[in-house]
C-alpha cells in the first residue's frame, strides 16, 4: 500500500520546491492583506480592557488573574450599570488565582460582586470620570467637524492651550491619565480626534495616512484655539498621535495659526516602515518573513491609498525640528520599537528630553509611576511656557 509519505518521496524536488514557493507566497499575501487593512482602517469604539467580577474587602479589590489585571502599575475600574462609578487601583499583588489591588481613588459605588471594566488605560469615558469640568466642542477641519473636549484653563496661563492627540485605533480617553497634570499647569486642554477615527468624519477613501493628512486636523485645532482666545500652544501626541503632531511641524504648515512652543510624545510611531516589520516579528514571524511581509504591506498600502512613507518618516525629518520635545518610551513596548525613540533622542539631544521607562508597555509609561511622569510633564510645560524662569 502506497502511503502519502511514499508519494512525497517520489515527487521531484523541483516540484516540491515550486509547491513550497507557492505556499510561501500565499502565506505572505494573506499576512500582507491583513496587515495592510489594519494599517489603513484600524479603529475601535471601545477603550481596550477586560471585564471581570469584582471582589471587594474594605479598600482592596480582588480580580481574576488576566493579562490586564496583572499589568504592572496603576489600572482603572468602571462598574457596569446599574452601578456607576470609577476607581483607580494601585499595584497588583497575586493572591492565588486572584490579583489584589488597593483602591487609590474612588468615585461613585464599586460594590462587592459587581461586574466591571478593568484596564491599564484607566479611563474609558470623558473628563467627567476625573470630576473635571469640560465642554464638548468640535474642530472644523478639511475633512469635517472633528469632535473634541475642551478643558478650560485654571491658572495664570489662560492664553496657553495643550492639544492632545490619541493614537492609531484609539480614542481621546487614552490621554485622560495625564489630565490632572495638565490642569495643574494652568493651561487649557483640547482633546481632539482625527479623520477616520471612531466618531470622526470619514475621508474620501476612508483610509488613514499615518500622520500625513491627519496633521491638517491638528492644524485646524490650532485655528480653533486662535478663535477661542488662546495665543500659545503645545502639542501632545500618543503613538500615531506623536507622528501626527510632528507632521504639523513641516514647513508647508508654517506660520502656525498659534505659536507652537513645544511637543510632547508618548511612545510615538516615528518610522512606519520599521513599525510594520516589527509587527510581523511581534506576531511570531521569522525575521526574514517579517521583512518580506513588511515590504508587501507597504506596497499594498501605497497602491490602495497613495501613502507616502517618506512624508511620515520622523527620524529622517528630525534634522529639521526646531522645538523642545519631551519624549517617553517603555522598554516593554511591543507595538512601536524602543529603538525609534532612542534614535530620535540621539539625533537631537539639543531638543529632546528623553525618559526611557523600564518595564512600561505601549503608552503605559504613566502607569508605572504616575507622580514621576506628571512631574516631568509639568516641569516641561513650565519650561516652554515660561522660558525665562528657572525651575520651580
Amino acid at each position: 500500500m502506497t502511503t502519502p509519505l511514499d508519494r512525497l518521496k517520489r515527487t521531484p524536488k523541483r516540484r516540491l520546491a515550486l509547491w513550497g514557493l507557492v505556499g510561501y507566497g500565499l502565506l505572505l499575501g494573506a499576512a500582507a492583506l491583513i496587515g495592510a487593512d489594519i494599517t489603513l482602517r484600524s479603529k475601535t469604539r471601545w477603550v481596550k480592557g477586560t471585564f471581570a467580577v469584582v471582589g471587594r474587602r474594605g479598600r482592596n479589590v480582588y480580580l481574576p488573574a488576566s493579562p490586564e489585571t496583572l499589568s504592572r502599575g496603576v489600572i482603572g475600574l468602571v462598574p457596569i450599570r446599574p452601578n456607576r462609578g470609577h476607581a483607580v487601583l494601585g499595584e497588583g499583588k497575586v493572591a492565588g488565582t486572584l490579583v489584589r489591588r488597593e483602591i487609590l481613588e474612588e468615585r461613585g459605588l464599586i460594590p462587592n460582586g459587581s461586574v466591571a471594566w478593568v484596564s491599564s488605560f484607566v479611563y474609558n469615558g470623558t473628563p467627567e470620570q476625573l470630576g473635571i469640568p469640560f465642554e464638548h466642542t468640535s474642530v472644523t477641519s478639511p475633512a469635517g467637524e472633528m469632535p473634541a473636549w475642551h478643558i478650560p484653563p485654571t491658572g495664570p496661563d489662560k492664553d496657553a492651550l495643550v492639544i492632545v492627540v490619541h493614537g492609531h485605533g484609539g480614542q481621546r480617553a487614552q490621554g485622560l491619565r495625564s489630565l490632572r497634570a495638565l490642569q495643574r499647569s494652568g493651561a487649557g486642554s483640547l482633546y481632539v480626534t482625527f479623520r477616520n477615527a471612531h466618531g470622526a468624519p470619514r475621508s474620501a477613501n476612508g483610509y488613514l495616512t499615518l500622520g500625513d493628512e491627519e496633521a491638517e486636523d491638528v492644524l485646524a485645532a490650532l485655528r480653533w484655539g486662535q478663535a477661542n482666545g488662546y495665543r500659545r500652544a503645545v502639542l501632545y501626541g500618543f503613538s500615531m498621535g506623536g507622528n501626527i503632531v510632528l507632521s504639523v511641524l513641516r514647513a508647508r504648515f508654517r506660520p502656525f495659526p498659534l505659536p507652537v512652543l513645544g511637543v510632547i510624545l508618548d511612545s510615538p510611531a516615528l518610522d512606519w516602515r520599521d513599525t510594520i516589520e516589527w509587527q510581523g516579528r511581534r506576531f511570531g514571524l521569522p525575521a526574514f518573513m517579517a521583512r518580506h511581509v513588511g515590504t508587501f504591506v507597504q506596497y499594498l498600502v501605497t497602491r490602495r491609498s497613495g501613502q507616502n512613507f517618506d512624508a511620515v518618516d520622523q527620524l529622517s525629518a528630525a534634522r529639521h525640528f526646531d522645538l523642545p520635545i519631551l519624549l517617553w518610551h517603555g522598554t516593554r513596548d511591543r507595538t512601536i520599537p524602543l529603538a525609534q525613540a532612542e534614535a530620535l533622542a540621539a539625533a537631537r539631544p539639543d531638543l529632546v528630553e528623553y525618559h526611557c521607562v523600564e518595564g512600561a508597555k505601549h503608552i503605559r509609561c504613566w502607569n508605572l509611576d504616575p507622580a514621576r511622569y506628571e512631574a516631568q510633564l509639568e516641569a516641561f510645560l513650565r519650561r516652554v511656557l515660561h522660558p525665562g524662569e528657572g525651575p520651580a
